[in-house]
């Protein structure tokens, strides 16, 4: 017996300590797979905050041509100079408008596969942020009766994105929170700790102004009608998020 000892330590001893280390985390591995995963619910929460818009970011155009450069760039910016003064009727601040940026290029048609000059054209762009969205119908009109030649965009926002995108996180968490109680009771258990949390993001749509007009009178002519209105939608703040808890 003590022979066969001698025998199995001198064997031991001639064993790689990696190989050791192998069997020893086999060994590990075997009593660890002999525990009972634990038990889990897997739910996911949504928050959706909608807010009416209470401002608005425009942005506008003018161009001019004319076969003196100087000439085109006088245009466009006399009429920009006319519809900054005119913001003063709505007191909109010049602070809240972008106008610096010139375009000054050189214009070619062709004829009978010839090139030929027409003259240069200039164009401006305006960005204007509008605080008080009521003022929208009247803002384009004047835009356009100061010789604003195209208004190409326009999206509605509210001020403080930040608040509702929080608000919105949070309706999320509390749905995942509530879902996951409401499952653990059902199948009598417990809701335990969170094993694992899969934020999915938060994400904003923007509504485009939709265009109407009231409706006129009998007999009522075009001049007479009620001048146009916009009717928005809502911003859509929405959230999501994916959350394990473990079931005791």
């Amino acid at each position: 017996m003590q022979s066969t000892i001698r025998i199995f330590s001198k064997v031991l001893l001639k064993v790689p300590l990696i190989a050791l280390f192998i069997i020893a985390s086999a060994t590990g591995c075997n009593a660890q797979s002999d525990q009972p995963a634990p038990r889990k619910v897997i739910t996911s929460g949504s928050g959706l905050i909608q807010v009416e818009p209470n401002m608005a970011q425009l942005t506008m155009q003018l161009e001019a041509l004319n076969k003196d450069g100087g000439a085109a760039k006088s245009d466009v910016d006399g009429r920009v100079n006319i519809f900054l003064g005119a913001l003063k009727t709505l007191n909109i601040d010049e602070a809240d408008v972008v106008a610096s940026a010139l375009q000054l290029s050189p214009n070619y048609e062709y004829h009978n596969q010839k090139r030929q000059f027409i003259g240069y054209r200039a164009s401006r762009t305006i960005n204007l942020t509008l605080n008080k969205l009521e003022q929208l119908n009247q803002l384009m009109d004047l835009a356009l009766t100061s010789g604003i030649d195209q208004i190409g965009h326009i999206e509605l926002k509210v001020a403080n994105e930040q608040q509702y995108q929080q608000q919105a996180q949070q309706l999320a968490i509390a749905d995942s929170q509530q879902k996951a109680a409401a499952l653990a009771k059902a199948y009598g258990a417990t809701l335990g700790p969170i094993l694992q949390i899969e934020y999915q993001g938060s994400a904003v749509r923007y509504p485009q102004p939709s265009f109407g007009m009231k409706a006129m009178s009998r007999g009522a002519t075009m001049e007479q009608a009620a001048p146009g209105r916009y009717l928005h939608d809502k911003i859509q703040f929405n959230d999501h998020i994916n959350v394990i808890f473990e079931l005791l």
